[in-house]
């Protein structure tokens, strides 16, 4: 009887599951794997101590400490990283969880029970390692565009540089490029992802953040700028170029939809359940975006916040 009634309640998971959408999906897939048995912290970074040039130093406050063996400092397993002098590492991983939910900083408060201030703290302090790093290798047929925010100085009380307040994402000219932030977009089909933040939109800011960043012979899919027939150029990689309204896919394969989804997914994500960043956080926002993208799982994404450079490709 019981075995009847386990395979009635499993069709009927299934058949609930099989209705979800793929993001509801995902966050049960997310939810189930909460469920395993955690980490502790100093477990988690233990094997980066693993090496003869360090020696356990004593505990201090239950924290394990090192000496190195070549200039006797002491030291433990947060020193000189983002998360040194966080406290409550005990629900880190529940907290890192969260943001690979990307739950807002509410959600993210009650669900580990700490104070707001403490979540917005620790956001920052888990993507600050990984904001602006845009090392990625792109190859094969790699897809780039650029997109446009509006500068913000959401959060702070006063606004500097003469910027009159205005509500939150409205009452700015999209036809010009004034009091907009550039962006610069790379994909490639392996899900490798570049996301610089240009000083310009101009084809020399393009270039530098790009260039070193393609793989020769390659294939390059952009839109009609004239700085990607440049890159390509120079990098020895066929040039599809995908003009808006004419050209939209090229031999059924060439094309920068992909790109231009993930765009409007960070754009949704942003303005949407984030209401709005600060410009000065962009950076630390296109990370957390480019983890999300590469679904990376709690553990990772704690790594990430140490230092540890993740693969965000397949």
């Amino acid at each position: 009887m019981k075995a009847k009634l386990f395979v009635s309640k499993l069709n009927q998971i299934t058949k609930a599951l099989i209705s979800m959408t793929p993001a509801q999906r995902e966050v049960v897939h997310q939810s189930i794997q909460a469920l395993d048995t955690e980490i502790p912290i100093d477990e988690l970074f233990q094997p980066l101590f693993d090496s003869s040039q360090f020696k356990k130093w004593g505990k201090a406050g239950g924290v394990q400490r090192y000496r190195c063996n070549s200039c006797s400092k002491t030291f433990n397993n947060k020193t000189n990283t983002p998360l040194a002098r966080l406290h409550k590492s005990c629900i880190w991983v529940e907290y890192a969880h969260c943001m690979a939910l990307r739950l807002t900083l509410r959600q993210a408060a009650r669900v580990c029970g700490i104070n707001l201030k403490t979540a917005f703290l620790w956001r920052h302090r888990f993507l600050q390692a990984q904001a602006g790093k845009n090392d990625d290798k792109l190859s094969g047929i790699i897809e780039v565009d650029e997109f446009f925010l509006a500068y913000s100085e959401k959060g702070n009380k006063t606004l500097g540089s003469g910027q009159k307040a205005r509500k939150r994402g409205g009452d700015i000219d999209k036809r010009t490029k004034e009091g907009q932030v550039a962006v610069l977009l790379s994909i490639d089909r392996s899900k490798h992802m570049i996301a610089p933040i240009l000083s310009a939109d101009t084809s020399s800011e393009i270039s530098i953040n790009l260039t070193e960043n393609i793989e020769e012979n390659s294939v390059l899919c952009s839109d009609g700028a004239w700085a990607y027939v440049k890159i390509a150029k120079l990098k020895h990689c066929d040039h599809k170029r995908l003009i808006n309204g004419k050209i939209r896919v090229m031999d059924n394969i060439y094309h920068i939809q992909t790109v231009n989804g993930a765009i409007a997914n960070f754009k949704a994500w942003v303005n949407g359940s984030m209401k709005g960043v600060a410009t000065k956080y962009l950076s630390n926002y296109l990370a957390w975006f480019k983890e999300s993208s590469a679904k990376l799982d709690k553990r990772q994404i704690l790594l990430s916040a140490y230092g540890r450079q993740q693969y965000y490709g397949t």
